[in-house]
């Protein structure tokens, strides 16, 4: 039988983010979360995390949004003087064919931080993954990959969903409009890359790029798991908009507040969902 692992990621993000993290785990179906470890309400998400003794933490390594956990001194190309991340998915893409060797040594430094930062905290890590999927840029999956052998974290997400095989059962054509599209051929084009060019090699097949954020009941009808494959990761991002909204001033992403966010917590309510997958 296929494992199905669940996984919200963003936890410490927000307090909406943490309560559903919390209420997914209690209620519903979620048995695994990526934390994000230098944001504002890391100390908060650590606080619920006592209460989920079964939940996988593994870490959302985070090189574009807020602060780094290294001095901003040592990672001047990621990190303007106040420590804050300078650049989105694609400066970082192009960085790493224009400063090469700056941002590994950067990137790699910030990564072992924030691993680094985790361990103290008393998280073991189940795998790693990233915040905007920036870990399967290249240059940081090759980072990434040599951290996760030298702190011995199980698993790295490897974006592998098969295009053909979520579209007999999903006939819904938002990913034209919404930019899933393009997402999926860019990270699936890049993650094909590494494994030709780091020989890297997954047993977990990776659902929810196509239809990112927009994860509703309806998209896991019929939803097979392509053979080979010992356990499925189903990527999600559940949160509660209206607790956010009364902390709007310190959010860095209102997407936090997007109604999808609440739809997608209540497809890890439903307990059924778990079923339909095979």
């Amino acid at each position: 039988m296929v494992k199905k692992i669940f996984n919200a990621d963003d936890f410490g993000a927000t307090h909406g983010v943490n309560r559903a993290v919390a209420k997914a785990y209690h209620e519903g179906i979620l048995n695994s979360t990526s934390i994000m470890i230098s944001l504002d309400f890391v100390d908060e998400a650590l606080a619920l995390a006592k209460e989920m003794p079964d939940l996988d933490i593994g870490l959302h390594l985070n090189l574009t949004n807020e602060y780094a956990v290294s001095d901003p001194k040592d990672i001047p190309l990621l990190a303007d003087e106040k420590g804050r991340f300078k650049h989105g998915f694609v400066n970082l893409l192009l960085l790493s064919v224009f400063k090469f060797r700056q941002l590994r040594f950067e990137a790699e430094l910030e990564a072992r931080a924030q691993i680094e930062k985790a361990r103290k905290l008393g998280i073991k890590l189940s795998h790693i993954d990233s915040h905007r999927h920036i870990h399967h840029i290249p240059l940081i999956f090759g980072i990434v990959k040599r951290l996760a052998r030298e702190y011995q974290i199980p698993r790295i997400r490897v974006v592998n969903e098969n295009i053909f095989n979520t579209l007999k059962s999903n006939k819904d054509t938002s990913y034209l409009k919404d930019g899933g599209l393009v997402k999926y051929l860019v990270l699936r084009s890049l993650a094909l890359w590494n494994r030709i060019w780091f020989g890297h090699r997954t047993d977990t097949y990776f659902y929810s790029i196509l239809y990112t954020c927009k994860l509703s009941r309806e998209r896991f009808k019929n939803l097979r798991v392509p053979q080979g494959y010992e356990a499925v990761e189903v990527g999600i991002h559940p949160a509660m908009p209206e607790i956010d909204e009364k902390y709007k001033a310190e959010l860095f992403d209102l997407n936090v507040l997007s109604p999808w966010r609440t739809k997608e917590l209540e497809t890890l309510l439903d307990k059924h969902i778990a079923d339909e997958i095979r």
